[in-house]
C-alpha cells in the first residue's frame, strides 16, 4: 500500500498544509499544557505566547494589512491542530477568528476605514474577545438587550455579555448592541478596547468541558465611545446581511474544524489503546481483533465525511464570488450535526480505549468532558433545526427562533 493511502496520510487529506503558519513544534508545545489548562481553568501565559509569536491573532487579516493572510479554510485547519492539542484554547480562539472575520467580511464589502482595525489587530497581536452571546436571546446573534444612546459625540453603553471567552486577557472586544433610536439599521457592530472604563470582567467561568477558555461575563455600565468604533450597522433579526451571514459561517467552519480535532485526539487514544492492549486468553491485542477493528470502522464511517464537508464549505465560503447567505443552510446543519458528532465520537473512541477513559483523569476523561460544550454554541439547536425546516419549505426564515408562546410559565 502506497503512502498516498495510508490513516497517517489520508487523515488530513481534506485540509491545507499550515505548517507555515503554525508549527508542527508549537502544536505540539500547545498539547503540553492542555491538562494543567484544564485543572486551574485558566490557559497558561505560555499557551497564548505561543500563539503570539506565530503571529496567529492575526491569521485572516490580509497581508496588506499585516496580517497572515490566510484563507477560510487554512484558518480552520489551524483550529483543528489546535482543536486536537488543547480544545479549550481551540473554542477560545475560534472566538477571536469569529471577531475578525466579521470585520475582514465588512471590510471585503465596504471598502472603508475598518481596514484600520484589521491593521491594528494583526500588527500589534491584539486579542479580540467575542461578545455576542447574552441572557435572554436563546442563541440569536442578531439581536442585543444592551442598548446604547447617544451623549454629545459619543455612545454610552449599559448591559451584560455572557459567556465571553478570553475576556480578562484580550485587548479588543466585538459585539452587538441596539441603538435606543431604532430604525432598520439599529443594530450596531463595534471593537471597542476591552479596559476602557465602564466595562469590567467578572470571573464566573466554571465548568464541566472547556474549563479553560476563560469565557467569563463582560458588565458595561456608562461606557463611553465614539461612533467610529462602530464598524457594522444593520437590521435586528435580520437573515438578509451577508456579512452577518459570512460572520456565522466562519463561525460555523471553525468550530467545527475546532471540534474534528477533539474526535481527532480521540480517535488516536483509541488507536493507540487497541494496540497496547492486549487479551491474554486470545494471545493478541484488541488491535488483531476483527471486532475492534469494526468498531474503529464505524468511528471513521462517522467521522471523514465530516471532515470534507467542514473543509469544502470553508472553502467555498472564501470564493469571493459566492453569496454567504446561500450557504447559510448547509453552515448550520453542519454545525448542527457537530454537535452530535462531536460527542458520539468521542464517547466510541472511549470504549475503544476501555475503562482507563473513565478515570476522573486523563486525556480521554477531558476529552470527554469538553465534547459536550459542542451542543451549547448559537445558534441553538431550537432556532437552526426551525430554520432548516422552513428553508426546505420555501417559508421565510431567520437565524433566532421564532414561535408565539403558549400556555403560562
Amino acid at each position: 500500500m502506497t503512502d498516498a493511502y495510508t490513516y497517517e496520510s489520508a487523515r488530513t487529506s481534506a485540509w491545507p498544509d499550515t505548517s507555515h503558519l503554525l508549527s508542527p513544534d508549537d502544536v505540539a508545545e500547545i498539547a503540553t499544557y492542555a491538562e494543567e489548562n484544564d485543572r486551574t481553568g485558566r490557559l497558561a501565559d505560555r499557551s497564548i505566547d505561543i500563539l503570539r509569536e506565530a503571529r496567529y491573532f492575526g491569521l485572516p487579516v490580509p497581508r496588506e494589512f499585516e496580517g497572515r493572510g490566510a484563507s477560510i479554510a487554512e484558518c480552520c485547519a489551524v483550529q483543528r491542530r489546535i482543536g486536537e492539542a488543547d480544545p479549550a484554547l481551540a473554542i477560545a480562539t475560534t472566538m477571536h477568528l469569529f471577531s475578525v472575520g466579521v470585520v475582514v467580511e465588512h471590510r471585503d464589502r465596504h471598502h472603508d476605514e475598518s481596514w484600520m482595525l484589521l491593521e491594528a489587530i494583526a500588527a500589534q497581536q491584539r486579542i479580540v474577545s467575542n461578545a455576542f452571546a447574552e441572557p435572554g436571546l436563546a442563541g440569536a446573534l442578531t439581536r442585543s438587550n444592551c442598548v446604547a444612546r447617544r451623549s454629545g459625540a459619543n455612545w454610552i453603553l449599559d448591559g451584560l455579555k455572557t459567556p465571553c471567552s478570553l475576556a480578562e486577557r484580550s485587548d479588543l472586544v466585538c459585539l452587538q448592541m441596539m441603538d435606543e433610536r431604532g430604525g432598520t439599521d439599529a443594530l450596531m457592530v463595534a471593537l471597542l478596547a476591552t479596559r476602557s472604563p465602564g466595562i469590567t470582567t467578572e470571573r464566573t467561568w466554571n465548568t464541566l468541558g472547556m474549563r479553560a477558555t476563560e469565557s467569563d461575563t463582560l458588565r458595561f455600565d456608562g461606557c463611553a465611545f465614539p461612533d467610529d468604533l462602530v464598524f457594522h450597522r444593520t437590521e435586528p433579526g435580520s437573515q438578509s446581511d451577508e456579512v452577518f451571514a459570512a460572520g456565522i459561517g466562519w463561525f460555523c467552519v471553525a468550530s467545527t474544524a475546532s471540534y474534528l480535532g477533539v474526535v481527532s485526539a480521540a480517535i488516536e487514544e483509541s488507536r493507540a489503546a487497541l494496540r497496547a492492549s492486549r487479551i491474554t486468553h486470545l494471545g493478541a491485542s484488541r488491535a488483531q481483533l476483527p471486532s475492534f477493528q469494526a468498531a474503529l470502522g464505524d468511528l471513521m464511517s462517522l467521522v471523514m465525511p465530516m471532515e470534507w464537508a467542514c473543509a469544502g464549505l470553508a472553502r467555498r465560503l472564501g470564493e469571493k464570488d459566492g453569496d454567504p447567505r446561500a450557504l447559510i443552510p448547509s453552515l448550520l446543519a453542519l454545525k448542527q450535526q457537530t454537535a452530535g458528532l462531536a460527542t458520539t465520537a468521542v464517547q466510541m473512541a472511549s470504549e475503544l480505549v476501555g475503562v482507563g477513559s473513565y478515570a476522573a483523569t486523563g486525556k480521554v476523561a477531558r476529552l470527554l468532558r469538553d465534547a459536550q460544550a459542542a451542543r451549547y454554541h448559537p445558534p441553538t439547536r431550537w432556532a437552526t433545526r426551525q430554520l432548516l425546516g422552513r428553508w426546505a419549505l420555501g417559508l421565510p426564515f431567520g437565524f433566532e427562533l421564532d414561535e408565539k408562546p403558549v400556555g403560562g410559565g
